[in-house]
């Protein structure tokens, strides 16, 4: 990954966060893990760093809190 890299594809975010690829991918679908598709369910999800580590550990991704605020 690159040091200026801040989107993730499922396999990048998965190494990441020690987690499969497809738990990633599934947390994604489930709207547990906010990330983005081009295509909706056609295309590879696309997730930002910030919300990955959000994830990881269980909190509520920085713009989806900066929402409720």
């Amino acid at each position: 990954m690159k040091a200026n890299q801040i989107w993730l594809t499922t396999r990048q975010a998965g190494e990441r966060a020690d987690r499969h690829p497809e738990t990633v991918r599934r947390a994604c679908e489930a709207g547990d893990l906010h990330g983005g598709q081009t295509v909706p369910g056609r295309s590879s999800w696309r997730i930002h760093i910030d919300c990955l580590d959000a994830w990881v550990l269980g909190q509520p991704c920085p713009h989806v809190a900066a929402k409720a605020s």
